[in-house]
C-alpha cells in the first residue's frame, strides 16, 4: 500500500486509483484538475462582473425612462406652433402637474419592480 500523505494533492484517491496510474500520469491529471479550477472560478468571477454591469445598466436605463415622458411632453409644448389648450389660465399649470404625476408615476412603477 501506498501511503497518501507523502502526496497531499493526491489526498481522496483510493488505493486502487493510486495503483493503477504512474506517478507521471497522476501528475499530468492533477494538473489539469488545477486548470480546471483556475478557469471555473475565472469564469465566476466574469458572470459575477456581468451580473454587476446588468444591475448598473438597468438602473441607468430605468432613470432614463423616468424622465422619458416628461421630455416628450417638454418638447411637444415647446415646439413653435400655437396650441388652443395654452390661451386657458390653468393650462401651463396643468401641464406642469401632468409632466410631475407622469415623472413620478414611472418612478413609482419602476421602484415597485426593483429596478431602482
Amino acid at each position: 500500500m501506498s501511503d497518501n500523505s507523502k502526496y497531499p494533492s493526491l489526498h481522496g484517491l483510493t488505493e486502487k486509483d493510486l495503483s493503477a496510474c504512474s506517478k507521471e500520469e497522476l501528475h499530468t491529471f492533477l494538473l489539469g484538475v488545477r486548470r480546471y479550477r483556475k478557469e471555473l472560478v475565472l469564469l465566476h468571477q466574469k458572470s459575477v462582473d456581468l451580473y454587476e454591469g446588468t444591475k448598473i445598466a438597468r438602473r441607468v436605463s430605468s432613470w432614463l425612462v423616468v424622465f422619458m415622458i416628461p421630455t416628450l411632453l417638454g418638447g411637444i409644448y415647446a415646439a413653435n406652433f400655437y396650441q388652443p389648450e395654452t390661451r386657458f389660465v390653468w393650462a401651463w399649470p396643468a401641464f406642469l402637474l401632468l409632466v410631475l404625476a407622469s415623472g413620478v408615476a414611472m418612478f413609482a412603477h419602476l421602484r415597485r419592480k426593483g429596478c431602482l
